[in-house]
């Protein structure tokens, strides 16, 4: 007989004589006992046999009070001592520690037997004393385990014995199975054959396994897949059951005799997903939240990757400088993308996308450093959109290249530098790959989700003092969310604080359309390509095919807002505006993302950052993984003596709490001169600049002025695009933002910049000169020695745009300090003594910039 929902019934492996025969029937010394226990997919009873004492004092008296011959349980055990003692000393140790949990009575007694002076004298005696214990005799042994049986029969009914008997039998031999997953480097192949099998032969939700043993396969799984890192573990193994790890082994792919994980970006979106999961039958919000179908190539298929096409050389070539790095990257790039997977890669891969189907995929990184406590690798490695239409060889050849480019992106500059940055050059980086569908619906010939975006459980940059820390943040954006982790063009995503949605970054009408959202991140199914069209174009195109249009736009007419009417949208003649008006106010968006952020942070014990997608109907879980956080610094008093001619600027803004000191050198982006060059190229050679600075002037000892975004893609004239690798080793990072050149810089937080920002340290601030209130030192900027071509020569010709200040030379003994009171939201930066163990104070007096010539090449 076998269980309902399992395999084939197997042989009892301790040679029974007969055996069990198809009625499950074994005869043992004349004795026959029936009842289709004996195979080993016993069914039972789907919880833990659990007796109430009173019940089992009752049932036990009823069933001796009838003379009957050796009950079951009995014959069971004799058996066992005959042909299998081993199991026979295990199935007497359970039953022994199950009387001992629930108290019977005679249990103390046996333990005294064992040990008379176990209460007593030894402990006394044995203190200080370190010799052996005497060991017990075999006939000792032997009575004992006599009276163990004896006690049981006392306690308990046959017919209960008989099932926990049975239940620990089956228990005992599954446990093979714990033994095996936890082998050391296990091959893929092997495990997958274990899991498969240990899922088949038990029910899910029934207790086929021990608890222990249950556990320490939960832990061997998720240690063996997912992660070594402990805190996750203790997160995992009461979340991720074993049948879970064999759904999840039935989309994973990878080098059958390798032994990769899965990475941390898979590792954190499994974890979450399951949470979640688990959570939805107390909080009715979770329940619709979904994961995109899924597949995970495993970190070792980077290795066979490399082996395949002779590519070891390379392993040597983030010990390269950071300019020779990206200098070369475009090369290495372009190997990868020429060099083909395995055959048995090219297999599972083409499996994989089989399954998937047609329509969009994403090719995501999974490295086994990324997303781990402090080196999120926030955009470093590639992740890749594809149409995933056409042919069945031509999806299977651009996934691949795909995946070759991903694989390519571990040699990168950036996050080559970011791994020095953290004393990781000399791990030995493996890349595990995801295969996402994409979420979102078709609208003409454009496929993109009603709404994306990332959410932090904790806020690090406040709008308003009402705002904490705790209540989060959202940043959100139409279409794709590509826009909502970078920083591109002149465009705005929508920031929303979960704890405390009411309390708007932009309050008024004009504020609300300056800073909309204007172009829109979709996949073109017609060109096979990633586009950013404006989003009123693709409105005139698509009309109420846009997913959830009515959440997502409202109507701008005469001054005000209107949100619109399913099918009553023209977007021809109505001025429409990405509000989310209809989200926030008519769904339960805002409090699902509040009750997801306040569950994975509460399971996974710190705040925690999510990337969404909503295709208007559902709410789609992307990744997730700790947040990156500058520090906990309590409250900054900000000076009151300081003298005017020493202060350089100030803001009210955006502040949060922090004290930046140390600083020798300003690097400051002159606004007019970065305006005035005519090119992209122009504007690239400073970011270049830039670069060189950051490798050439100490580490932390300088600070970055410049105007519009730090950082900006797609559009230099909005800020200087520099990448994490070129302004690395700064301590502070400052936008100016004036109204001419509508230089207004994008709030930072949520993207991947910002993360950058945070996890090494590097303070962030925002100056609006041209506000009520606020300070900036024009003339001081403008007018001390510009050091430029003495420290790059190379360079002297951009010194009217890049100036960098030696604050020794400007004022001998002084350093550059930034004191930011988040709390009062204001900070102040100026001209302070060094400490007298750093150099010799200098005496108050004037020094204004202005006694100095300018331009001055000193």
């Amino acid at each position: 007989m076998s269980a309902e929902g399992c395999g084939p019934a197997r042989q009892v492996p301790f040679g029974l004589k007969g055996g069990p025969d198809g009625s499950g029937t074994f005869a043992a010394k004349g004795k026959t006992f029936h009842g289709g226990t004996w195979e080993w997919s016993i069914q039972l009873k789907k919880k833990t046999v659990g007796i109430p004492s009173s019940k089992r004092s009752n049932q036990a008296a009823k069933e001796r009070a009838v003379p009957s011959e050796k009950p079951e349980w009995r014959y069971v055990l004799d058996l066992l001592k005959e042909t299998d003692p081993g199991l026979h000393n295990r199935i007497l140790r359970r039953l022994m520690n199950y009387m001992t949990t629930r108290g019977v009575h005679g249990v103390e007694e046996l333990l005294t037997r064992l040990d008379p002076a176990i209460y007593a004298e030894r402990e006394m005696d044995s203190i200080g004393a370190n010799q052996p214990l005497p060991k017990r005799d075999p006939a000792f042994m032997e009575r004992l385990s006599d009276e163990i049986k004896a006690v049981a029969a006392t306690a308990f009914s046959p017919t209960d014995l008989s099932m926990l008997v049975k239940q620990w039998v089956r228990q005992d031999k599954l446990g093979f199975f714990a033994l095996a997953v936890e082998k050391r480097d296990i091959s893929l192949m092997e495990i997958n054959s274990i899991v498969d099998r240990l899922c088949r032969d038990t029910r899910e939700g029934e207790t086929a396994l021990s608890p222990g043993d249950e556990m320490n396969v939960r832990v061997a799984l998720t240690r063996r897949f997912l992660t070594d890192d402990l805190s996750f573990i203790r997160s995992a193994k009461r979340q991720i059951s074993v049948h879970d790890f064999g759904r999840i082994l039935k989309r994973v792919a990878g080098p059958a005799n390798g032994n990769g994980k899965l990475g941390g970006k898979a590792a954190g979106l499994i974890l979450a997903a399951h949470i979640l999961r688990n959570m939805g039958g107390e909080n009715p919000l979770l329940r619709k939240i979904k994961i995109p179908h899924t597949w995970y190539l495993t970190s070792d298929g980077l290795f066979d990757f490399v082996h395949y096409n002779s590519l070891e050389d390379l392993q040597s070539f983030k010990y390269a400088t950071v300019e020779e790095v990206r200098h070369n990257y475009p090369y290495i790039e372009q190997v990868f993308k020429n060099s083909l997977l395995s055959p048995e890669m090219t297999n599972l891969v083409r499996l994989a996308l089989e399954d998937l189907g047609e329509g969009p995929i994403i090719v995501r990184s999974s490295s086994l450093l990324e997303d781990s406590e402090g080196s999120a690798f926030s955009g470093k490695y590639r992740s890749l959109f594809l149409t995933n239409t056409g042919s069945r060889q031509a999806r299977l050849e651009a996934l691949m290249d795909a995946i070759a480019e991903v694989y390519a992106s571990i040699f990168g500059p950036d996050p080559i530098e970011y791994r020095k940055e953290r004393g990781l050059l000399d791990f030995m980086e493996e890349m595990g790959i995801i295969i996402q569908k994409v979420v979102g619906r078709r609208a003409g010939k454009y496929f993109f989700p009603a709404l994306a975006g990332v959410a932090f459980s904790r806020n690090e940059f406040r709008w308003s003092p009402r705002i904490r820390r705790e209540d989060g943040v959202l940043r959100i954006v139409a279409g794709l969310g590509t826009r909502a982790v970078d920083r591109i063009g002149d465009d705005f995503p929508l920031l929303v604080c979960p704890g405390q949605p009411n309390l708007k970054v932009n309050v008024s009408p004009e504020q609300i359309v300056h800073y909309a959202q204007r172009y829109i991140d979709v996949l073109n199914l017609e060109t096979g390509r990633f586009e950013s069209p404006s989003i009123e174009s693709v409105l005139k195109e698509v009309g109420d095919e846009f997913p959830a249009l009515e959440r997502v736009v409202s109507v701008f007419e005469n001054g005000s807002f209107r949100k619109p009417l399913r099918g009553l949208v023209d977007p021809g003649s109505q001025d429409l505006v990405v509000t989310f008006a209809g989200l926030l106010e008519d769904t339960d968006f805002v409090e699902q993302m509040k009750s997801v952020l306040s569950i994975l942070q509460k399971h996974l014990g710190g705040p925690v950052d999510l990337e969404f997608a909503h295709d208007g109907e559902n709410l789609y879980i992307l990744q997730c993984r700790p947040q990156s956080r500058a520090g906990d610094e309590g409250s900054v008093n900000i000076p009151s003596w300081i003298q005017d001619d020493r202060k350089l600027f100030s803001a009210n803004k955006y502040v949060t709490n922090g004290k930046v000191t140390g600083i020798r050198y300003v690097v400051y982006v002159e606004p007019d001169g970065y305006a005035s060059l005519s090119s992209a190229g122009q504007m690239a050679a400073v970011a270049d600049v830039v670069g060189r600075l950051n490798s050439v002037l100490p580490r932390r000892s300088f600070i970055l002025i410049g105007p519009g975004r730090w950082g900006s893609r797609g559009d230099p004239t909005l800020g200087v695009g520099v990448t994490y690798s070129q302004i690395s080793n700064t301590q502070m990072l400052i936008e100016v933002a004036r109204r001419k050149g509508n230089y207004t810089p994008d709030l930072s937080f949520g993207t991947h910049f910002f993360q950058d920002l945070v996890e090494a340290r590097i303070r962030y601030l925002a100056l609006y000169p041209d506000q009520s209130g606020n300070l900036f030192n024009a003339a001081f900027f403008a007018k001390a020695p510009n050091v430029l071509a003495k420290v790059l020569p190379e360079h002297a010709s951009l010194s009217k745009v890049v100036r960098v200040i030696d604050i020794e030379k400007v004022a001998p003994g002084c350093e550059v300090q930034v004191f930011m009171d988040g709390d009062k939201e204001r900070a102040l930066g100026f001209l302070a003594n060094k400490p007298l163990e750093s150099s010799g104070a200098v005496e108050d007096g004037s020094w204004f910039a202005s006694d100095y010539p300018a331009e001055s090449q000193e």
